[in-house]
């Protein structure tokens, strides 16, 4: 939104755009006080009070087609995100956002062309995919809102337009994502897991899992972190691991390497002494391997997949895990469970265990301390250790 808006109370509100700065270095700037009952009414009076002292007109909308704009939000936008963000918002638009909206003029498209576009998601029959359901979830319909009103945005930022119709939409309206919390081992269940991995024999094979296993639990780590791991990023000397990389797989391409998703994500890891000595088996097996197949490792990848090219192996595909977990689950009869399972594990029983708020932040490399905290789970052990200590307490005050 160009320009600024500052809140004086009173459904009273200050306009504000600035003009550059004048030879003195001094700030130019217009102002306006309106009335206004809303913020979003008083942010389109703002849009019309930059167009006002500016005489820069806003881009009609009538000249471009929203189809016409996508094109221009990929080359100015889409293709500088993630690889995988990019495919994503790509994928979406291809396959119903833009047969919806290709053609509407960018200024006419209103909130409730977006409300009935939303409605359509939720008929039966309109997944696209081989999976035995008739209906989007409600995330899949939320990531589609999210990623029209994103766009949007781009347009009013561009001045295409004055005002994004999503801001329009009444909150009922507006999709919501009932995400089911990643379910995780209690106790008893974890222990007898651990329990049942150590006695499989360390093959080669088994080996990897076991370690793989290991790191998740001990650090935290993300499943393409871990996977992505190369010998140079292990220091045996101190015990700890440095995550500077992750795996990144996107349907129909070549497995490739990124960087973690922020900058809190490239950072040291300690592990023990078990993670330690699994590292050091799985690397006489890879050496032992390399040497009797003639085999070249030359990007040093710590878990190999059974593809070779031209002599030369290459990274573990990240869904392995998932695979080989679902059918040792399985086997053993444990509650079916995810590899990013293992994620919110590290971070419950840490927590649960004594380790600060912020230690468990750091593990997870998570920016923000809110995004540690949807990791984090009760452990139905410790709610009769909470009544204790609480007892405890209340009895001594109670004697006081």
């Amino acid at each position: 939104m160009p320009g600024s808006l500052v809140d004086l109370g009173n459904n009273k509100w200050e306009l504000r755009v600035s003009l550059g700065y004048n030879i003195n270095g001094k700030q130019i700037r217009k102002t306006k006080r309106i009335i206004s009952k809303s913020k979003k009414a008083a942010e389109k009076e703002l849009a019309k009070f930059y167009v006002e002292v500016t005489k820069n007109p806003v881009i009609k909308g009538d000249k471009i087609s929203f189809g016409e704009f996508i094109e221009i939000w990929q080359q100015r936008h889409n293709q500088k995100l993630s690889n995988k963000t990019s495919y994503r918002n790509s994928e979406l638009l291809k396959n119903r956002i833009l047969p919806a909206f290709y053609s509407k003029q960018l200024e006419k498209i209103t909130d409730m062309d977006i409300v009935k576009f939303i409605e359509e998601l939720k008929k039966p029959h309109m997944r696209q995919d081989k999976r035995n359901l008739n209906t989007l979830s409600d995330g899949s319909i939320q990531m589609h809102y999210k990623l029209i009103r994103s766009i949007l945005n781009k347009a009013v930022q561009w001045r295409y337009l004055v005002e994004n119709p999503c801001r329009l939409i009444a909150k009922d309206d507006i999709p919501k994502a009932n995400y089911r919390r990643l379910p995780i081992w209690q106790e008893n269940d974890l222990k007898r897991f651990l329990a049942t991995l150590e006695k499989i024999s360390n093959s080669p094979r088994e080996l990897k899992y076991k370690l793989m296993i290991s790191l998740a639990l001990i650090t935290g780590a993300r499943r393409g972190e871990f996977t992505a791991l190369t010998w140079d990023c292990i220091d045996f000397v101190n015990a700890r691991i440095y995550i500077e990389k992750a795996s990144e797989a996107i349907a129909n391409k070549p497995l490739a390497i990124k960087v973690p998703k922020t900058k809190s994500s490239i950072r040291w890891l300690n592990i023990d002494s078990y993670t330690v000595s699994l590292l050091k088996l799985q690397k006489q097996f890879q050496d032992e391997f390399l040497t009797k197949h003639h085999y070249s490792n030359p990007k040093q990848f710590i878990f190999l997949s059974r593809k070779v090219i031209n002599q030369e192996v290459s990274q573990i595909y990240p869904s392995s895990l998932y695979i080989w977990l679902s059918k040792f689950c399985k086997k053993y009869d444990f509650p079916a469970i995810t590899v990013h399972s293992f994620r919110h594990m590290a971070a419950s029983y840490a927590l649960a265990y004594g380790v600060p708020l912020t230690t468990v932040q750091h593990m997870l490399g998570h920016t923000d301390i809110k995004t540690t905290a949807i990791y984090l789970h009760e452990l139905e052990s410790k709610r009769k250790e909470a009544v204790q200590i609480l007892s405890k307490q209340w009895n001594q005050f109670r004697n006081a």
